[in-house]
């Protein structure tokens, strides 16, 4: 249990994400009427050549997306991993993920979801 779920609804959802072209990918948006505690993000190539990967928290009330990787270089079969983490995302907030050049990028967000009731 985590600072942000003590005592309230919740629950612990894994995402993928594979992204073959070179646009954004949202691999993870949180949804209204919760708070989203992102605890685990791996990143892989699975294509046959090196490419690169950008990782960016999309803030929606900010309209602005904050890159906390840029331009990592991952040859085949690599991967970056971001474990134990604590990264509060609110309603509309994305984690996005863009590959430099077309290949095959494989991604896995874990989220804790806690419920944030109305009114």
């Amino acid at each position: 249990m985590t600072l942000v779920t003590q005592g309230k609804p919740s629950r612990k959802r894994s995402v993928w994400g594979h992204n073959t072209g070179t646009s954004a990918e949202d691999v993870y948006t949180c949804p209204a009427n919760c708070v989203g505690e992102v605890v685990y993000i791996i990143v892989n190539n699975s294509g046959g050549s090196t490419n690169s990967v950008s990782l960016k928290w999309y803030d929606s009330s900010e309209t602005y997306a904050s890159g906390f990787v840029e331009g990592k270089s991952l040859n085949a079969g690599d991967y970056i991993e971001f474990q134990g983490i604590e990264l509060v995302l609110e309603p509309g907030d994305k984690i996005q993920i863009t590959p430099s050049s077309a290949g095959h990028i494989d991604s896995i967000v874990t989220v804790v979801e806690t419920f944030v009731p109305v009114g």
